[in-house]
């Protein structure tokens, strides 16, 4: 397969397939803004109580700054990519990462709860609009098949910041008051603006040419079904294994009587096994995609039986095994994912594809606590990692169904679409 873009192009836009040496250094940078960013989102969580205090508000009105953050993201991310579609993706990027750090800065500086909910909402517009960005921006430049690779050093970011964000941001807040937390925030945004002004490859809209592509509207793009359907797997996955995992402290506590000292331990354990799943997931995923995929779902579902049947057990370490390894296993879960609709997406359509999938993920977040909330309360604790196992045994069988019909139907590419699309289905 050779190359669209020619040879020796150079100047302000990194040509997405110029050579095979991966771009780390900028991925990284951005792997970090990117760790920033997630913490920003779910720090709130760990200082419930010291919000809860300064401001005489009720646990579950503080709980709300993450609901707001979210619903901010879903009604805001796809609005923002297709206003934005025009503007260089770096300079998208600088602009939603200072929105973050501006609503950092304002949660600092806040007097009262009503600007602490203002900040959230600032700060989760500049979070959609980031996300719907970055999660192409692997795409503008690497090969199809660096894409996994390219991802998986990108998600670990996100993986970084679920080990080490929250907790480190609760232990500030806890010695040095919950502003500090944020405070910390808003001067890391600073430094990797600084970074990424410096280190982050930029490239157009459109890849590595600067011309649009010769497409329709978005919604006459052959890839669009892909978009959409990826987006559905990615709500009905997340939304299955956040539905256990958002209550999983309270299960291991009150259904696995784990000492209160273990919890952090096995969260963080937990924790290092996924960031280990990202690696092996950007390390082998190209060579197995299908495989690989539905294997990690089946396995998912193995695990979310296997543990309530764990926990009857007189020994703790079966249930510790487990969480650990269905913590490596669905760390790599969502770069699959996002990889395979970067992948699927045409050129003209990576903006849309990623606002779709930034919305998808945090409906799939938001939709699947409300669930677990809901069993828990018109059910029992207990059946909750079988509710979670179901809905993950729905989303498999969604994606095989899916996969049998992509093998099935006819493939007749024009030259462009191929290049386009090149590595997809290897």
């Amino acid at each position: 397969m050779t190359s669209s873009v020619k040879p020796g192009v150079t100047g302000r836009h990194l040509p997405a397939n110029s050579g095979e040496r991966l771009p780390v250094v900028g991925l990284l940078t951005l792997s970090g803004a990117m760790f920033i960013s997630m913490a920003t989102e779910f720090l709130p969580s760990g200082l419930i109580p010291q919000i809860s205090a300064d401001f005489g508000r009720s646990a579950s009105d503080v709980g709300n700054m993450v609901t707001v953050f979210a619903l901010t993201v879903i009604l805001t991310a796809a609005p923002l990519a297709i206003l934005t579609r025009r503007i260089p993706r770096k300079t998208m990027v600088l602009i939603s990462f200072a929105l973050i750090g501006a609503g950092n800065v304002v949660l600092v500086l806040a007097p009262s709860f009503e600007f602490l909910l203002g900040a959230r909402i600032l700060g989760a517009v500049g979070h959609g609009a980031f996300w719907t960005v970055v999660a192409a921006y692997p795409a503008y430049l690497v090969r199809p098949t660096q894409l996994a690779k390219a991802m998986a050093i990108t998600a670990a970011g996100g993986s970084v910041a679920g080990v080490i964000g929250t907790p480190m941001g609760n232990a500030l807040g806890q010695i040095f008051g919950w502003r500090s937390a944020f405070a910390v925030l808003a001067g890391l945004v600073i430094v990797f603006m600084l970074l990424m002004v410096w280190m982050l490859p930029a490239v157009h809209p459109h890849g590595a040419d600067t011309k649009p592509p010769k497409t329709g509207p978005v919604g006459r793009d052959k890839g669009i079904l892909a978009i959409l359907i990826i987006s559905v797997l990615i709500l009905m996955v997340v939304s299955a294994q956040i539905s256990f995992g958002t209550y999983t402290v309270v299960w291991l506590l009150d259904v696995v009587n784990l000492a209160p000292a273990g919890v952090p331990v096995i969260l963080f354990v937990s924790g290092i096994a996924s960031a280990v799943g990202v690696a092996v997931t950007g390390a082998f995923y190209r060579k197995f995609p299908t495989g690989m995929f539905l294997a990690s779902l089946a396995t998912q579902v193995g695990i979310l039986c296997a543990i309530p049947v764990a926990a009857t057990m007189n020994s703790q370490i079966p249930v510790w095994i487990l969480i650990t390894v269905m913590g490596a296993v669905f760390g790599g879960i969502p770069v699959m994912l996002q990889t395979r609709m970067m992948q699927s997406a045409s050129v003209g359509a990576r903006n849309v594809a990623a606002a779709l999938q930034t919305t998808a993920f945090n409906v799939g977040i938001g939709g699947g606590a409300f669930m677990g909330g809901a069993v828990i309360d018109h059910l029992s604790l207990t059946v909750l990692p079988f509710w979670a196992a179901i809905c993950m045994c729905v989303a498999l069988i969604a994606a095989v169904i899916w996969e049998i019909y992509i093998k099935r139907r006819p493939k007749k590419p024009g030259k462009k679409e191929k290049e386009a699309i090149d590595g997809v289905h290897e």
